[in-house]
């Protein structure tokens, strides 16, 4: 399969999932102003949080396409019917860690990595060209790794303050 097939059967995917989606809504939810209604009924019901629940309702899904995985083809459901429900599950989940976040959508600043992507690009700016690396105070330690554990560990900061002398 090609780049270009590849893009038509994702669309296409997609194309089914909110179709999926809006099928469920309707068949589940019974409530327009609440796209998780059925989830927390049973949520409430059985005192766990509503994304337990989703979870057991995805993995019963998982569960026919390993099933399917495994050689067993002749199921009540067909398998692309599972991974459309997967991914609906999926995208579900997503929206109500979203919503329990406080964000409707996340900007690319939001996302649960971004802190981690800042951080790195900060530590690689800390990279000297000549290969040697600058600790946090700017200073290039030239390999020096027991200076530079020693410093960071406070022991030179203790003997400034005259508590190690």
């Amino acid at each position: 399969m090609n780049h270009k097939q590849m893009a038509k059967v994702m669309e296409d995917i997609m194309k089914q999932v909110g179709l999926m989606r809006d099928e469920g809504q309707k068949e589940y939810a019974h409530d327009d102003n609440d796209v998780f209604a059925n989830f927390n009924r049973i949520s409430h019901l059985l005192g766990v949080d509503r994304k337990k629940v989703l979870m057991t309702y995805m993995l019963k899904h998982v569960d026919g396409v390993a099933a399917y995985v495994k050689g067993h083809k002749s199921q009540r459901e067909d398998v692309t019917g599972r991974i459309t429900d997967i991914i609906v599950y999926l995208m579900l989940l997503w929206a109500m860690i979203e919503e329990e976040d406080g964000l409707v959508f996340r900007k690319k600043d939001d996302s649960p990595l971004s802190n981690v992507l800042e951080t790195i690009h900060n530590e690689n700016r800390r990279i000297s060209m000549e290969g040697g690396r600058k600790s946090s105070d700017g200073h290039k330690h030239n390999g020096d790794m027991q200076k530079m554990r020693e410093k960071r560990s406070g022991i030179e900061v203790l003997e400034e303050m005259g508590t190690d002398k």
